[in-house]
């Protein structure tokens, strides 16, 4: 397991992302939005935002979750003082 661990950070190359095929992609994405790059980077910008507003939606419900179930803590009785 380790070993090709090693193996792929070994093989890993560091260069620049292959011309031919990001151009392909662009192409790809102006073909399924249809407006072009705006509406992509209108959507990523959208997707961007959307992350962390729904890991805090996701946070503050459990906190409220957590709250309800949460026993109540009273404060213990003063008890008749023994001699």
């Amino acid at each position: 397991m380790m070993a090709s661990m090693i193996n792929f950070i070994l093989a890993h190359q560091g260069d620049a992302a292959d011309p031919e095929l990001l151009r392909w992609i662009k192409i790809q994405l102006d073909h399924i939005f249809g407006s072009g790059p705006w509406a992509v980077v209108a959507i990523m910008g959208v997707v961007i935002f959307a992350m962390p507003v729904f890991i805090i939606v996701v946070y503050l419900m459990q906190a409220k979750r957590r709250a309800a179930v949460a026993p109540v803590i009273q404060e213990p009785q003063e008890h008749e003082r023994v001699r």
